[in-house]
């Protein structure tokens, strides 16, 4: 049983510091789908605001006239491109944190999303899977369709190759770059294409590109759009550059600078063929991008192993706690979200059944509902008292409308989330404290003295804003009595250079597996 509490993203109003949450399937598939699916309503994640709606321009004054979904789109190109296919290095690593001040990289996209992204850094979620995620985010919160996400991407430790089309690089010098990412020319000019449904190009970044005239008092970095529609994921680019309407495909096809059009070079390398079947898909353009966008985030490094495609997940435990009340019982608290899909509604109380009480509780729903691009969501509170932690082997959900769903629990060892903080000495220092409740001699090291703890948080480093995660290993820990039967160990760990991300706290088995999670803010 992974038992932790939720990230900043997600349910801070109803938690204490920390808290342990039973995560199901994974602890990183867990928090992905809480970002993909609670968008809005119950419990919703805060990450999706950036982009709520598709023309908001979260690291700034409106008026800058930019868009942080298109921003997350470059963001996520530039670090693309730079893969070596045949030498397995590069893709979505999170190196271009490293290469902001290259010229290919000009402009305020690649520091507003990696500042951005910064707070919500963990050893369980890094900055890459992040660039990752904000693709699917964007593409999807602004009409387009759902693009399957991975987890489990590296962040890189320092910069990578050079090489990122700019506006006046050759179509041969353009091609080489796709290629070498594994992209061919028809692939590179619909990803081109897929790119630029959404955005603008800015005299503020690309003065040979842009000029001055474009600078207004509501667009003060001097915007021009790709197409008329810049915050709706849609086919339009392709059908205003192939009729020579509306913004004709934008200003890397019209440019006032023939050197810039990079896009019309690309577009008209195979006599527009490629665009010209874009066009011809109609809506169905849109599923060509999904199948570009999703290549080109799976792009990562040789050795990099991306988990299982994240799904909405119908019955999911939130916050299912292990913990000590105010008399020293031991409960288990916490939420059951069930998500529906199409007309179907959640029914407004559940069946809770444990191992321990096979009649089991009622439990009715918050009145809140959550709403998302898959259906909606209902959130069920409970708390109950453990009176026999040692058969308490797993719960189980039922209800009308959904199948029952029997999820197994160790109650052996846990980090106790009540016992468990962070202190903050100023904004790059902090102490993390903990406590660990383990039972019999269950998962101990050196002959079953202590519990083996391992403590992970995201601190700066040099050269990019995406953090590095520092791990501190076998953290010692000492007794600290009783509680429900249970032996009491608590720890603490200095961490200098917190960036404020969640910082993980760990118990292992005796492979140096995690049994136990704790994630506190």
């Amino acid at each position: 049983m992974y038992l932790s509490k939720l990230p900043v993203l997600t349910l801070l109003h109803v938690l204490a510091p920390a808290s342990s949450t039973y995560f199901y399937p994974t602890v990183q598939a867990s928090l992905l789908e809480h970002i993909l699916v609670d968008t809005s309503g119950a419990h919703a994640s805060s990450f999706i605001g950036a982009i709520t709606p598709c023309t908001n321009y979260v690291s700034g004054a409106q008026t800058f006239g930019r868009e942080t979904a298109a921003q997350w789109l470059r963001v996520s190109f530039h670090d693309f491109i730079t893969a070596d296919i045949a030498s397995g290095t590069g893709g979505i690593d999170a190196s271009i944190g490293f290469e902001t001040l290259r010229d290919e990289n000009s402009g305020s996209a690649m520091n507003d999303s990696l500042g951005f992204f910064r707070p919500y850094v963990s050893s369980k979620i890094g900055t890459a899977d992040f660039i990752a995620l904000s693709v699917v985010m964007s593409v999807g919160n602004c009409g387009g369709p759902q693009i399957p996400l991975r987890g489990g991407r590296v962040d890189a430790t320092g910069p990578g190759a050079s090489g990122v089309p700019a506006p006046e690089t050759s179509l041969e010098e353009t091609l080489e770059f796709f290629s070498g990412a594994g992209f061919n020319k028809v692939d590179s000019i619909g990803l081109t294409a897929c790119g630029h449904t959404l955005g603008s190009v800015h005299h503020g970044g690309f003065p040979t590109v842009v000029g001055p005239e474009a600078v207004t008092p509501n667009n003060t970095a001097g915007g021009i759009h790709f197409d008329s529609t810049v915050a709706i994921f849609d086919p339009l680019v392709v059908h205003e550059y192939l009729n020579g309407t509306g913004n004709q495909g934008g200003p890397l096809v019209n440019s006032f600078n023939v050197s810039s059009r990079s896009d019309l070079r690309l577009y008209e390398s195979d006599n527009n063929a490629t665009m010209i079947k874009l066009g011809n898909q109609g809506e169905g353009f849109l599923n060509t991008c999904v199948t570009l966008f999703q290549r080109m985030i799976e792009t990562v490094p040789k050795g990099v192993v991306l988990s299982d495609v994240v799904k909405p997940i119908p019955v999911k435990p939130i916050n299912a706690t292990l913990d000590f009340d105010s008399g020293g019982n031991l409960i288990f608290t916490g939420y059951i979200r069930i998500l529906t899909t199409g007309i179907s509604a959640a029914p407004q109380s559940i069946l809770l059944t444990t191992s321990l009480d096979q009649k089991g509780v009622v439990l009715n729903s918050e009145s809140e509902i959550g709403s998302n691009v898959f259906g909606s969501t209902k959130f069920y509170p409970f708390s109950t008292k453990v009176s026999n932690p040692g058969s308490f082997t797993s719960f189980a959900v039922s209800g009308r409308g959904f199948s029952s769903k029997t999820f197994s629990v160790q109650s052996n060892i846990f980090v106790v989330p009540s016992l468990t903080s962070v202190t903050a000495t100023d904004n790059t220092t902090a102490t993390v404290s903990f406590s660990i409740a383990s039972k019999g001699g269950y998962l101990r090291r050196d002959n079953g003295k202590v519990p083996t703890v391992r403590v992970e948080a995201p601190v700066g480093q040099m050269g990019t804003l995406g953090p590095a995660i520092a791990k501190f290993e076998d953290v010692a820990v000492t007794s600290a009595g009783q509680k429900a039967g249970y032996a009491i160990w608590e720890g603490s760990v200095a961490v200098e250079g917190w960036t404020l991300g969640p910082i993980s706290v760990s118990v292992l088995d005796g492979k140096g597996n995690e049994v136990d999670v704790v994630m506190v803010d």
